[in-house]
């Protein structure tokens, strides 16, 4: 498939490690050291001439899809996961780090869901970081393309060097979602299915990948690990998972799209059926990919059925449907974050109807369910 433009990024050839083991900082250690990390952005900060004391890092993690905290989330990025690579990255000289999310479509169910809030409860201390929502402060940047000219998180677009570091899960908007979905999370208005899903809203006319590639286009991760320890897989795997995955597996790149390109290989999807992967052939072309460590698809997984995920961007396009049917779906939350009191009992039916349907809307690979380890 041919493109529209080659990326600096995201057009060249790339290896991907995928890096399995029986103990979480071990194996998240050998990923680093396997994957070259610390010199990448070693030789970034080299490049930019700077003192290491102003060289600014900023990290991306999966926070904002948790309603309540686990030791062992299949949702959100492991904090200790985050706060080992700072500590990694102090122990080089670095000291300048922010942790970034925005505000999301929970707002619509769930109140008091700051940035700083859910990431406390999620585990993170903030001990020698910042956590900033990327919506406090803004500036206009033109992303080109069907976006335009639209608000950017200073934070992460003035950063020296970007890490991406996603949460392993499926999706029902796309079957998956990955490092590039995860950056998405920095277009810093919080009501993304209003302004990046559906045609025809605010003259834009655009879709949720478009608006992905093009803040990954504009504003790219540097680097993108990927936190497999425990999955989440199934039709809410992106939300909930009360039957997680023990995938025990860090990924690793400095190429978010070969990352996301070998993490539908291990959930047995053509990552091709991924509507942002076909964005992202369409704008920066095909690319060859060598992968690193254990390729072993994970066994037993759930996928979400390709008629739901088609079902859900119907859906999606039409505003108030879109919002109704993300709010039957919030089926839980931590109770600092209380629901929404407008229709609270009507939405606790349609919850309880959401929670019987998704067992017949996924796909299994083993209809048996018996969770192993990666070999």
């Amino acid at each position: 498939m041919g493109s529209s433009l080659s990326h600096p990024v995201y057009s060249r050839d790339a290896t991907v490690y995928v890096i399995s083991g029986t103990e979480k900082f071990e194996t998240f250690h050998r990923a680093v050291e396997q994957s070259g990390f610390i010199n990448h952005v070693l030789d970034r900060w080299r490049a930019t001439g700077k003192p290491q004391a102003e060289f600014r890092i900023a990290i991306k993690p999966n926070i904002m899809t948790a309603s309540k905290h686990e030791e062992n989330s299949p949702v959100y990025t492991d904090p200790a996961l985050v706060e080992d690579l700072i500590r990694l990255l102090r122990a080089e000289g670095f000291s300048r780090f922010t942790v970034v999310e925005t505000q999301n479509v929970y707002n619509y169910s769930y109140t008091g869901r700051t940035v700083q809030a859910v990431a406390e409860m999620c585990g993170y201390s903030g001990d020698g970081y910042d956590i900033v929502d990327l919506n406090d402060d803004t500036v206009p940047l033109d992303y080109g393309g069907l976006l335009g000219v639209h608000p950017a998180g200073r934070a992460w677009l003035e950063a020296d060097y970007r890490v991406s570091f996603a949460k392993n899960k499926t999706h029902w908007q796309c079957f998956y979602t990955a490092s590039l979905k995860c950056v998405y999370g920095c277009l810093p208005m919080w009501d993304k299915m209003k302004v990046y899903h559906g045609r025809g809203r605010g003259g834009r006319n655009i879709e949720f990948f478009h608006a992905t590639v093009l803040v990954n286009e504009k504003m790219p991760a540097h680097f993108g690990f990927m936190d497999a320890w425990v999955s989440g897989d199934g039709l809410t795997g992106h939300v909930r998972d009360p039957y997680p995955n023990e995938t025990h597996t860090i990924f690793a790149s400095e190429n978010c799209f070969a990352l996301d390109w070998v993490a539908g290989e291990k959930m047995q999807i053509d990552p091709g059926q991924n509507y942002v992967l076909q964005e992202a052939m369409h704008r920066w072309g095909t690319i060859h990919i060598t992968r690193v460590g254990n390729m072993t698809p994970w066994y037993p997984w759930d996928n979400v059925r390709p008629i739901v995920v088609i079902g859900f961007n119907v859906i999606e396009e039409f505003y108030w449907f879109g919002r109704f049917m993300s709010r039957a779906a919030a089926t839980e939350s931590d109770p600092r974050f209380p629901q929404v009191g407008r229709y609270q009992g009507f939405f606790k039916v349609m919850q309880a109807i959401v929670r019987l349907l998704e067992g017949l809307l996924t796909r299994a690979t083993d209809p048996k369910k018996t969770r192993r380890l990666p070999v």
